[in-house]
Formats: structure tokens, sequence, C-alpha cells
């Protein structure tokens, strides 16, 4: 069978209407949860005056989009995907404006309760959305959607914490949560426009055990009984291994640079980030067109992120790190996209949902682990940041290169065995 050209970026916007109603919703979500991640950092910095405190932030957030992921990958095998995405919205959007309550020292706990409720919704919300995208996409439309969706967070990232950044430096905190509530409304309305094509759930024998906790427990064993899944599903929690650290004590250097202010020198050095996780996907649409050599570039581009944080380490800190930053985070985001479509290429439509739930599972656990050692480390040891960025860094490329060393033999065998 002949295979087609794989689409450009615009010309499946125009010509897929319900992915591009989809791909508008996430756009405009995921713009304004930037401005707030942006604000809840300054927030916190504000009313702790503790780098401990930002880090705690971080690592509630990484466990509370963890934790439910055992059971959020069942809900989007069971039900409909579409309006999971949208009550996942409405429930943030309300959420997020008891943030404006806020304003006392005595009152964080508040910002960490929301913050956690926030990433619940959201852990309802991705693999809902990641089990849509080949649903709603051709075979030649894949991978363009999914570099698309990359470089759209991307892209929100970039202009939602640059923006949001002085926005919160010009207005206040407060007007980042109401343009985030807003967006995710708007979100919400956008998706309710769309039909998602998904295969009917077909209840159990056994009752409320066998479809509930049976389902988790079968999505685990259908994973594990696949050697081609289950090592793919680590290359997002390899990077996450030492990069849950690395993006922490990124903020940290914002405000080390000398920017002038907190809540700027955050947004300029996350829109950077932005801009590198936009390209990376870009650059391998139409550089990487082999697929067979895809699962050998995923512990390499770790790697290659964790040189930038070597050079990072090293150099002296102006805002011309920037660059390194871009470059760093472009090799990241090439192995998430290029892990996430071979997962999708990989796997059936009724376990996708548990399969990218599992997902996510690992790299936000490894992600709020990391992140939790390294805050810790700054806090109660004598490890500089500079210090603790370099020995980050260096462990991130070695754990790239110890992962393809692991994988390479089987995956070898695996692709000889479906190519004869």
């Amino acid at each position: 069978m002949e295979l087609r050209r794989e689409v450009g970026f615009l010309e499946l916007l125009k010509n897929n209407s319900t992915y591009r109603r989809l791909w508008l919703g996430l756009a405009i979500s995921m713009l304004g949860e930037w401005f707030s991640t942006v604000a809840l950092f300054v927030l916190i910095y504000e009313l702790t005056g503790s780098e401990l405190g930002i880090g705690l932030l971080f690592v509630i957030r990484m466990f509370s989009l963890a934790v439910p992921q055992i059971f959020t990958g069942m809900l989007a095998d069971r039900f409909s995907r579409k309006w999971l995405m949208i009550w996942a919205n409405i429930l943030s959007a309300i959420a997020v404006l008891a943030l404006l309550l806020v304003d006392k020292e005595s009152e964080v706990w508040v910002i960490y309760f929301v913050a956690s409720i926030l990433m619940m919704f959201h852990a309802v919300f991705v693999p809902a959305e990641q089990a849509s995208i080949p649903n709603i996409t051709e075979e030649h439309e894949l991978l363009t959607a999914n570099a698309l969706n990359s470089a759209t967070w991307s892209a929100a990232l970039c202009l939602g914490a640059s923006i949001g950044g002085f926005v919160v430096s010009a207005y206040g905190v407060e007007a980042a949560f109401i343009i985030n509530s807003i967006c995710f409304v708007i979100g919400a309305l956008m998706y309710t426009t769309i039909t998602i094509p998904q295969e009917p759930f077909v209840p159990k024998e056994g009752g409320i055990w066998a479809n509930t906790g049976g389902n988790i427990v079968e999505g685990f064993r259908i994973i594990l009984s696949k050697p081609h899944v289950s090592r793919i599903i680590t290359a997002k929690a390899l990077w996450a291994i030492f990069g849950g650290g690395l993006v922490y004590m990124l903020i940290l250097i914002g405000d080390e640079i000398a920017f002038g202010d907190l809540a700027a020198g955050i947004g300029i050095l996350f829109a950077a980030r932005g801009l590198g996780t936009g390209l990376g996907p870009i650059f391998a649409r139409y550089v990487f067109k082999d697929r067979n050599v895809w699962p050998f570039l995923l512990g390499s581009l770790v790697s290659v992120c964790g040189l930038a944080y070597v050079a990072i380490g090293w150099l002296e800190w102006a805002p011309w790190i920037a660059a390194i930053v871009v470059f760093g985070h472009a090799a990241s985001a090439i192995n998430w996209v290029l892990s996430t479509v071979l997962l999708q290429e990989r796997s059936d439509d009724e376990w996708r949902g548990r399969m990218f739930s599992t997902d996510f599972l690992l790299m936000t656990m490894v992600n709020g682990c990391s992140t939790l050692v390294a805050s810790l480390m700054l806090e109660y040891t004598d490890v500089t940041l500079r210090q603790g960025i370099q020995l980050f860094a260096v462990l991130q490329v070695v754990s790239g290169i110890v992962w393809v060393m692991l994988m390479l033999p089987r995956e070898r065998r695996y692709l000889q065995a479906t190519s004869s």
C-alpha cells in the first residue's frame, strides 16, 4: 500500500476541522495556564521568600498530576473523552478563581491546595486528549498533529510566561488568575463543538471492581506484556529524572540573573524554554522522517538536553544563556513528540487512554521526586545553585547514554521482526 505524504501544519488545520477546533481549545487554555503558573511562583515567593516554597509548589503539582493518572486512563477508555476534557476545563476555571482570595502568608496553604486541584483536573484532561488524537486524524496526519500540539504548548509557554511575567509585574497576580479562568472557559466551549469517535466501552462481568479497579490492573498488564510499548513509555520519565530538578533550578537562575524583577526573569527564561520546545518538534518533523531511527534517538536527545545545562552550569549567567535554554529544550521536546507518536502507533484504542496515563504517571512521579531532591539539596546542604545545575546536568547526560545502551539490542530485534 502506498504511504501518503505527511501533511503540513497549515494543511492539517485547513482540511481537518475537528482537529482544528480541538487545537484552538488547547491553544487558548494553555496560554492562560502559563499566565497563572508564573503568578503562582511569584505569589509563593512574595509571601514566603523561600526557594524551598517554590520547590514545594513544583513537587505538589507533579505528584498531584501523577497519582490520579492511575485512575484517569481508565476514565479516558471508559467515558466520553470529549466530555472529560470539557468538565476538566470548567472545573479548572472555577478553581483558579479561588486564588484571588490569597493575600497573606498564613493562606499559602490555599495556593498549594488549589495548585493540587488544578493538576488533578489536568490529569483527567491529558490522557483523554492524547488518546483522542489518533481518533480524529489520519495516519499521514498523526506526526504533524503531535508536533503541532507540542509546538502549541511551547508557544503558549513562550507567550504566556513572557507576557504573563510582565502582566504580573504591572497588574499583579490577580489579573493572571482571571485571564487563566476565562481561557479555560473558552477552551471548554471549543470542545463542545467537536465529535471524537471512540470505541464503545463494553462492561465486563464482575460488577464495579471488574469495571474500575480491574480495568486499571488490566491496563498495566497489557502494557507490561508489550515490551515494544513499555520501553518507549520510559522515554519521558528518563528526561524527568534530572530534568525536573533542572527546570526548578532554572526558575532560581531567573532571580539570580538580574533581569531586575523575579516575574520578568522567570518569564524570559521560561519563554526561552517554550521557544525551544516549539522549534524542536518542527525540526523533527522535517529532519527525522525515518521512524525506525526514532527509538534510538530518544535517549540521545536526553543527553543533548543535559549537555545544554552542562554549558549553563559552567558559563557566566547573563541574558544570553536563554539561547542555550532554547537549544536544550528543543532536544527534550523532540524526545517528547517522537515517543508520543510511537506510543500512539504501537497501541490500540481500547487501552490507549490507560497507556498514556501510565506514561504521564511515570514522568510526573519522577519529575516530582527530582524537584524535591533538588530543592532539599539547595535548602539543607552546602551545594550552591551552580553546583546543583552542574551535578544534575552531568547525570542527565550519562542517563541518556545508559538508556540507549540498554534499549538498543531489544529494539533492533523488534524492528527486524516487524519489517520481515
